[in-house]
């Protein structure tokens, strides 16, 4: 669960390398190529925000809920001992 946080900033700093080799091939100059580099790392910075927050609902929906109580409470869960 901890390495799916890491989702954004691979995505981004994938995106930036990309974003960054493109531009140097082509030869633009650097205020195009800055801006164009900050729209890119924002944009995809939602894109991979918005697909952790997809692969963490989904994990969540996986995982089986505890009993809960006619009071709401949760239920232990008994041990059971050799």
């Amino acid at each position: 669960m901890k390495k799916i946080r890491l989702l954004p900033a691979f995505i981004i700093l994938l995106a930036g390398a990309i974003t960054s080799i493109t531009l140097y091939v082509t030869e633009q100059d650097l205020i195009t190529t800055l801006l164009v580099l900050f729209i890119v790392l924002f944009v995809f910075y939602f894109i991979g925000v918005l697909a952790m927050k997809i692969i963490v609902d989904y994990m969540n929906k996986k995982q089986p809920e505890e009993p809960v109580g006619e009071e709401g409470q949760v239920l232990e869960k008994e041990i059971q001992e050799e």
